[in-house]
């Protein structure tokens, strides 16, 4: 079996002569720059999620409290006395760039954890022994146009990425112990910290295949992680609540319950389009795999696992897209890149020649689509002022602290970004008001479809507000509300109308 560990590393954890620290240094300058490109490409953030993100990261410093005072969503499982910042490590991390660099520091210091991606890949990949870590390393930018969107979002799949990364790392160094304040990091920054134990547990299994030799203290270290995350926390025992109410509202995605479009599942021509390159790097490993028993030993099981575990994630859920192609790509560089492969390939130099550049020549160009693919789609990004405009006028015009009714709970981290001098009716999660409030849920769904004829009553009586934020397109809501002649439009521009409805 490879033993990936050389005697010389034994000593520490990251043994990096100078060398290594320089290549580690020009992959992330080369993934900064390219990313760079890609994210600055609209003004705004790509998706809406990153608003809220960086305006909490800020009320951070703002308020100079971890328990933050949060009074914005109070009809939801957010009000001020459930509240739950479930991405408190994120926001820790992101707070000194949002709050003196606004939406552009934000950007830089998501920047900063995407780059961390590719040089962590690279550390996995020099740990597995494979030659030219580098180039595989910026494989990763043919892998999946998807997946660099959402690497780029200010939110925290990019940081939880890299910190599975670090796992692997970790697990394939036989440093287990590291498990303990891993897991503990990764619960205090996203609600999938039960992935960490899984991956401790696919690596045990990869291990026992490899060696005959059980070792559980990986799973063991990593549970002891996740219990101090949960326990020391300073939502604590809040939080235990909050992940309850929320992952359970998601267990029959596909009932009556209206979430956010990245909990459903790719069509299959959608997956092919957005993860081809993951998917080419899969099946290579695959092929390598079944045809050479002796690349079969405890690295290339853990990372095959991962990978078949991270491709049925994504096959449920779109949203899993930032985990899968990094270990298919991983699995296909254990397989092809390792030492074994080209001792293999050296009786056949010319074929071995051809197909390296065949190669790299079809793996450019893959890069170059995904490339162009992305900065098109975050081109596309609404611009960072929308909403802005309604955000301001409610500011200006409303008492602070009322409440605002949108037709679309999306709405709520734009208002938040630019306003924090009202309170919204949902956000985030649509489940959110839902678990809450059901009533006040299948009220608010009614009349943002236009089920409701005359709204203005129900929305002044049941909610208490008199005023609404409608995007432009919102069409059946805005037949509805034009009909009713005790709601008037009080602002509109190209994104928004805000209407008030008479006392």
């Amino acid at each position: 079996m490879t033993n990936i560990v050389s005697p010389k590393s034994r000593g520490s954890l990251l043994s990096l002569s100078s060398q290594p620290v320089l290549s580690g240094a020009l992959i992330f300058a080369v993934s900064a720059v390219i990313l760079s490109v890609l994210i600055f490409a609209s003004n705004g953030f790509n998706g809406v999620d990153g608003y809220y993100h960086a305006r909490v990261s800020d009320l951070i410093l703002v308020q100079r409290r971890l328990a933050l005072d949060f009074p914005w969503l109070p009809l939801t499982i957010l009000s001020p006395e459930r509240f739950v910042d479930h991405h408190l490590l994120y926001h820790l991390y992101l707070a000194p760039w949002s709050h003196w660099g606004g939406v552009t520091g934000a950007k830089l210091g998501q920047i900063v954890v995407a780059s961390g991606v590719f040089v962590m890949l690279w550390a996995v990949l020099r740990a597995c022994r494979v030659r030219l870590p580098a180039l595989w390393a910026m494989a990763l930018f043919a892998m999946s146009f998807h997946f660099l969107y959402r690497l780029l979002m200010v939110r925290t799949q990019g940081a939880a990425l890299l910190l599975l990364l670090a796992a692997c790392y970790i697990l394939l160094k036989r440093r287990p112990r590291w498990m303990l304040p891993l897991s503990f990091a990764f619960v205090w920054l996203y609600n999938g910290f039960i992935l960490m134990p899984v991956f401790a547990g696919l690596y045990v299994v990869a291990d026992w295949i490899g060696t005959r030799r059980l070792n559980p203290w990986p799973v063991i270290y990593s549970v002891a992680g996740l219990a101090l995350g949960l326990i020391v926390n300073p939502y604590f025992p809040q939080n235990i609540g909050f992940i309850l109410d929320h992952l359970g509202a998601k267990v029959d995605i596909a009932g009556s319950v209206e979430v956010g479009n990245e909990w459903y599942p790719y069509k299959w021509d959608e997956l092919l389009i957005s993860a081809f390159g993951s998917l080419i790097a899969l099946g290579a490993g695959l092929i390598g795999f079944v045809w050479r028993r002796d690349v079969r030993d405890r690295v290339s099981w853990m990372l095959l696992f991962a990978a078949l575990l991270t491709l049925f994630m994504l096959l449920r859920s779109r949203r899993f897209v930032e985990y899968y192609p990094p270990f298919a790509l991983l699995f296909a560089a254990v397989i092809w890149g390792r030492p074994s492969v080209y001792r293999l390939w050296r009786f056949r130099p010319r074929l071995a020649k051809m197909a390296g550049v065949l190669t790299l020549v079809a793996g450019t160009m893959l890069g170059t689509i995904t490339f162009i693919a992305t900065y098109t789609t975050m081109a596309d990004e609404p611009d960072v002022t929308a909403l802005a405009g309604a955000a301001d006028w409610l500011e200006a015009n409303t008492p602070a602290g009322s409440l605002v009714f949108q037709t679309d709970y999306d709405d709520f981290t734009r208002l938040f970004f630019n306003n924090t001098s009202n309170t919204y009716l949902n956000g985030l999660d649509t489940t959110y008001l839902l678990e809450a409030n059901p009533d006040l849920w299948q009220a608010w769904t009614r009349i943002r479809r236009g089920e409701t004829p005359h709204p203005s009553s129900v929305i002044r009586d049941q909610f208490g507000t008199r005023f609404v934020v409608s995007g432009v397109d919102a069409e059946a809501f805005i037949a509805q509300a034009s009909a009713d002649p005790s709601m008037r439009v009080v602002y509109e521009d190209a994104y928004a109308l805000v209407w008030e409805i008479a006392e």
